[in-house]
């Protein structure tokens, strides 16, 4: 059963880094404003990030045995952590662009 849970975490949490995705590339298109785009990234992106926690203690148990195996795990972790970087770097651009942008 904590392997099903840990699971559906991990495809909630991708399921939320895709809606970020998502209106992070409305920003970038300027179908949205910037601000707009910036305050609904934050909510699903700490939302994303507590399904990711629940994830890794899910299937962690306390006795330390993986429920998945080691290689299925470390693709899930660097799939999500990457897609997570990539979000954060592109909100960065949007950010500095912004910033150069209205300093002009």
């Amino acid at each position: 059963m904590r392997k099903w849970l840990g699971l559906g975490c991990y495809a909630v949490m991708m399921g939320l880094y895709g809606t970020a995705g998502y209106f992070t590339y409305r920003a970038l298109d300027q179908k949205i404003s910037y601000e707009q785009g910036l305050l609904t990234f934050i909510p699903l992106f700490i939302a994303a990030y507590w399904f990711s926690t629940f994830f890794g203690q899910l299937i962690f148990p306390k006795n330390g045995d993986l429920l998945i195996p080691r290689k299925i795990y470390n693709i899930l972790y660097w799939v999500s952590t990457v897609t997570a970087l990539g979000l954060i770097g592109v909100w960065g651009y949007i950010v500095i662009a912004k910033k150069l942008y209205l300093s002009l």
